[in-house]
C-alpha cells in the first residue's frame, strides 16, 4: 500500500488537513492575524492607525518591533509553508505521469520552488501600486528561457503560479483545493490515458472503431494476430524493478501486470511482466528508459514478443 500513489496523495492531503487543523485550535489567533491580513489585501484597511503604520526612517528599533509582530510576520509564514506543501503534491504527479524522455529535474524543482517566490512577491508589492509597475518593468527586461517540452507542462506552470497567487493572498482554502483538484484530474487524465484515439463520426454519430481503422502499431501484425511483450527486469530486489518499470509501463502500455518473481540464489530477483503496447509506444526506448532509471540496480532488461490469436 506504501506504493500506491492514490494512498501517498490521500494520506498526505489528510495529515495536513489534521496539522493545520490542531495548530488553529491550539493557536486560534493564527486565524485572526490570516483575516485580518486579508482583510488588508481586499477591503483597504491598515494594520493600526496614523502615525503607528509609518516607521520613522532610522528607528531600527521600531523597524525591529514590526518584525517581531505576529500580526505582520505570521501571515508571511503561512503564505510560504502552505504555498510549498500543496505544491509538493503536485512536482510528485509530474515525476509520476512524465515519460523520462519529457522529464525534467529543473522543470520540477521549479514547479516546487515558484509558489513559494509568488507568494513573497505577492507581499512585496500589496498595497504599493507603484511598486507593483517597477516590479513588472524589472520582469519584462529579463529575458526567462525556459523551454518547455509540452503544453501539459505550461498547465503545471500556470496552476503553481495560480497557488502563490492565492497563498500571499491569504485564500487559503483556494490553494488547498487547487492542489487537490489539479492532482486528481491530472491523474485521472494520465490513467484512463484519455483521448488516446479520437472518435470516428458518421454524419452525427459515433460509431465504434474497427480493427482495421487502427494504424499498425507496437503490438499489432499485418497477419491478423495480436502481439504482446513479456518484460523481464534483472535486478537487485523487486522493490528497486518496479519503481524502474512502472513508470515506463504506465506511460507506453494499455495494460500491464507482474506475471511472476523469479528468486535467484545469490540474491537478486528475475521480474516478468505481461504487457500489450500502446501505438505511440518506442519499445525500444522503453527498454533504455527502465536501464536508466534502474541505473545500478537493474542488471539487464529482456523484451521478447508473445504472439496470441486474435479473436474473431
Amino acid at each position: 500500500m506504501s506504493n500506491n500513489i492514490v494512498v501517498r496523495l490521500v494520506v498526505y492531503y489528510i495529515t495536513w488537513l489534521v496539522i493545520l487543523n490542531t495548530i488553529f485550535h491550539i493557536f486560534p489567533e493564527i486565524l485572526h492575524y490570516v483575516a485580518e491580513e486579508r482583510e488588508r489585501i481586499f477591503v483597504g484597511k491598515t494594520l493600526g492607525s496614523g502615525a503607528d503604520t509609518a516607521i520613522p526612517l532610522g528607528n531600527i528599533k521600531e523597524g525591529i518591533n514590526r518584525l517581531a509582530d505576529p500580526a505582520h510576520t505570521i501571515p508571511v509564514v503561512v503564505a510560504l509553508v502552505l504555498s510549498f506543501a500543496v505544491t509538493l503534491p503536485i512536482t510528485w504527479v509530474y515525476s509520476w505521469t512524465r515519460p523520462l524522455k519529457n522529464y525534467s529535474q529543473s522543470f520540477a524543482h521549479t514547479l516546487l520552488v515558484m509558489p513559494v517566490a509568488i507568494s513573497l512577491v505577492v507581499f512585496l508589492v500589496k498595497g504599493s501600486l507603484a511598486l507593483a509597475f517597477s516590479l513588472a518593468g524589472i520582469v519584462a527586461a529579463v529575458s526567462f528561457r525556459i523551454s518547455l517540452k509540452e503544453t501539459m507542462d505550461a498547465v503545471y506552470m500556470f496552476i503553481v503560479i495560480g497557488i502563490g497567487l492565492a497563498a500571499g493572498t491569504q485564500l487559503t482554502t483556494v490553494a488547498f483545493i487547487a492542489s487537490l483538484a489539479f492532482v486528481t484530474i491530472t491523474l485521472g487524465v494520465w490513467k484512463t490515458n484519455y483521448a488516446a484515439e479520437p472518435p470516428i463520426l458518421s454524419g452525427w454519430k459515433i460509431v465504434s472503431r474497427k480493427k482495421s481503422d487502427r494504424t499498425s502499431a507496437p503490438g499489432d501484425n499485418i497477419d491478423g494476430n495480436v502481439s504482446d511483450f513479456r518484460l523481464d527486469v534483472h535486478a537487485t530486489n523487486v522493490n528497486a524493478a518496479q519503481k524502474a518499470t512502472s513508470p515506463s509501463l504506465n506511460s507506453g502500455s494499455i495494460k500491464w501486470n507482474v506475471a511472476e518473481v523469479i528468486e535467484n540464489d545469490d540474491g537478486t530477483v528475475v521480474v516478468g511482466y505481461d504487457f500489450t503496447a500502446n501505438q505511440s509506444a518506442d519499445l525500444p526506448a522503453l527498454v533504455r528508459d527502465i536501464e536508466k532509471r534502474g541505473k545500478k540496480r537493474i542488471k539487464d532488461v529482456e523484451l521478447t514478443e508473445v504472439e496470441t490469436e486474435q479473436s474473431v
